[in-house]
C-alpha cells in the first residue's frame, strides 16, 4: 500500500492546492549552465542507461533509470520535488530532452529503506548519442541555487542483428521522447507521431485488420484479461496500420463479440480516430454485461463465425483479413454449423495470436492504480523497497502459458482456443505471437505474402 500512495504523488497526481505541470519545464532550470560544468554530486543517486530493448511498438525503446535512496528521500520529504530532466544529442547537434518530476509534499515517514526510481523513456534509431542527465531538489518558496546532480554518458545503439525490416525506421526521427501516459493511451501511444515505413511491393491488395476488444473468457478477472489482450493488439494494430499507409492503406475494424457488434470501423487505419476507438475500448466494461448481451452469450460462437465469413468470404480480386487477439474460450454456445466458405485463391485469413506476454510492456490500461502496476513503456516515478534488476522490466502475466498442440497439459489442453477452431476450417492460417521479435519476423514474411500470395509467414 505505502508503494502505490507514494507513487500516486508523483507528477501531477499530488493534492496539491497549485500542482505544477506534470511535466517539468528545462527553462525553470540552468540546465545549460550545469552542462557547461564538470560532473557534479550533491545527492546519493545511480544513473543507468538500460540496454534498448524491441517494444511492441516495432520501435528500439531507450530507459533512463536515476535511483535515490530513500535516506536522501527521508531528509527532504515534506516540501518541495524531485526533479529529473534528461537531454539525448547525436552527432549533428540535434536535441531532445525529457523529465520528470516527484512532489515531496505528501511523502511520508518511513521511506528510509526504501528507494525513488525515476524511469525516462525514448524511442531511438540505432545510432551514437550523448545523454546528459540532472537531479535537482527544489525546496518550496526558497530561491537561489538548488542541490544538483548532473552527469553525462556515451549511448551507442545497435542495429538489429540481421534485421528483417531494415528500412522500417528510415522516415522516423533519430529520437522521440515518451511523454505520461495514463489509461489506453499507454497501449497506441497517440503522442508518438512517427509512422514506419512498410510499403508493399507491386499493386497492394485490399488489407483489413480486425482486433477482437473482447476480453478473454479464460480468465476469471475480465478486466485483466482485456487489459492484457489491448497492451498486445493495439500496439501491434498500430503498426499493422502503416502497412502501404501512403498509398493503399488497410482497413480496420474492433469487434465485441459479447454485445455482437463493431465498437468501431474505419476505411483507413492509418488515419484512425484514437479517441473514438479509445472509448469503445474503455466503455466495452467487462465487469458490466446487460440482460440482452448476457442472452447473446450463448451464440458468441456463431456471431463470430458469421462476422467472418461475411468480412472475408465474398470472392473477388485479392484480399487479406488479418485478425488480431489473444486466445479465447467459449462456454455454453449453442452447436450451429459453421458456414462453409467456397475455395477462393484469392481470400487470405491470417489469425495473428497473441500471448499476454507481448504487450506486457505496454504500460497500464485503464483501471490500473497508478504507478504500483507493472512497469511498462512510459516514463514512470515510484518509490518501492530496494530490490530491482537493472535489465528489461517485468511484464504481464501470459493470457496462455502455451499453445494449442504445444503437448503437455493444464490450461491451454483444458480450453483450447476456440477463436481457432472457428477460423481454421475458414482456411485460417494461425499464427503465435509471443514476443516483439517474433511480431517483426512475421511482420516482414507477412509483407512479403501480401506482395506475393505466398504462405511464408505461417511458417
Amino acid at each position: 500500500m505505502l508503494v502505490a500512495l507514494l507513487g500516486l504523488c508523483a507528477a501531477a497526481f499530488c493534492a496539491d492546492p497549485d500542482p505544477p505541470a506534470r511535466v517539468p519545464r528545462f527553462s525553470d532550470f540552468p540546465f545549460d549552465q550545469w552542462a557547461a560544468a564538470p560532473d557534479h554530486s550533491a545527492i546519493k543517486w545511480e544513473v543507468h542507461l538500460l540496454p534498448p530493448v524491441l517494444s511492441p511498438h516495432q520501435r528500439l525503446l531507450q530507459r533512463i533509470q536515476v535511483v535515490v535512496p530513500g535516506s536522501e528521500l527521508e531528509k527532504r520529504r515534506g516540501s518541495g520535488e524531485i526533479v529529473v530532466l534528461a537531454r539525448f544529442e547525436d552527432s549533428d547537434g540535434r536535441q531532445w530532452r525529457t523529465a520528470n518530476r516527484l512532489n515531496l509534499a505528501n511523502v511520508q515517514p518511513g521511506v528510509k529503506s526504501q528507494e525513488l526510481t525515476f524511469t525516462l523513456t525514448a524511442f531511438v534509431r540505432p545510432g551514437s548519442y550523448r545523454v546528459l542527465v540532472a537531479l535537482a531538489f527544489h525546496k518550496a518558496g526558497e530561491s537561489g541555487e538548488m542541490e544538483h546532480n548532473f552527469t553525462r554518458r556515451s549511448l551507442h545503439v545497435a542495429a538489429i542483428r540481421n534485421d528483417p525490416l531494415p528500412e522500417a525506421w528510415q522516415s522516423l526521427p533519430p529520437v522521440e521522447v515518451l511523454p505520461p501516459v495514463d489509461g489506453a493511451d499507454a497501449w497506441f501511444l497517440p503522442d508518438v507521431k512517427g509512422r514506419q515505413s512498410l510499403p508493399l511491393k507491386g499493386t497492394a491488395p485490399q488489407i483489413d485488420l480486425l482486433v477482437n476488444m473482447t476480453p478473454s473468457e479464460r480468465s476469471s478477472n475480465g478486466a485483466s484479461a482485456q487489459r492484457r489482450n489491448m497492451a498486445s493488439v493495439i500496439p501491434a494494430l498500430k503498426v499493422l496500420s502503416d502497412l502501404n499507409a501512403a498509398t493503399r492503406p488497410p482497413s480496420f475494424a474492433a469487434i465485441d463479440l459479447t454485445h455482437h457488434r463493431i465498437g468501431y470501423e474505419t476505411r483507413n487505419a492509418a488515419a484512425l480516430d484514437w479517441r473514438a476507438l479509445a472509448k469503445a475500448l474503455t466503455d466495452n466494461n467487462p465487469g458490466i454485461i446487460d440482460a440482452k448481451s448476457l442472452a447473446a452469450q450463448a451464440s458468441i460462437r456463431d456471431y463470430f463465425a458469421r462476422e467472418m465469413a461475411r468480412r472475408a468470404g465474398a470472392s473477388g480480386p485479392p484480399r487479406w483479413l488479418i485478425i488480431l487477439s489473444g486466445p479465447m474460450a467459449f462456454f455454453g454456445q449453442e452447436e450451429t454449423p459453421l458456414p462453409e466458405l467456397p475455395p477462393d485463391p484469392n481470400r487470405h485469413i491470417v489469425y495473428l495470436r497473441f500471448s499476454g506476454g507481448f504487450g506486457g510492456m505496454g504500460g497500464r490500461g485503464p483501471g490500473r492504480s497508478g504507478p504500483g502496476g507493472p512497469a511498462g513503456i512510459g516514463p514512470d516515478v515510484r518509490i518501492a523497497p530496494a530490490e530491482r534488476i537493472h535489465g528489461p522490466m517485468p511484464g504481464f502475466p501470459m493470457i496462455i502459458p502455451g499453445g494449442p498442440g504445444r503437448g503437455g497439459g493444464g490450461i491451454d489442453a483444458a480450453f483450447p482456443d476456440d477463436l481457432e477452431r472457428v477460423l481454421k476450417p475458414m482456411g485460417a492460417r494461425v499464427i503465435p505471437i509471443a514476443t516483439p521479435e517474433i511480431f517483426r519476423k512475421v511482420l516482414a514474411l507477412l509483407m512479403q505474402d501480401i506482395a506475393g500470395g505466398g504462405e511464408r509467414a505461417a511458417q
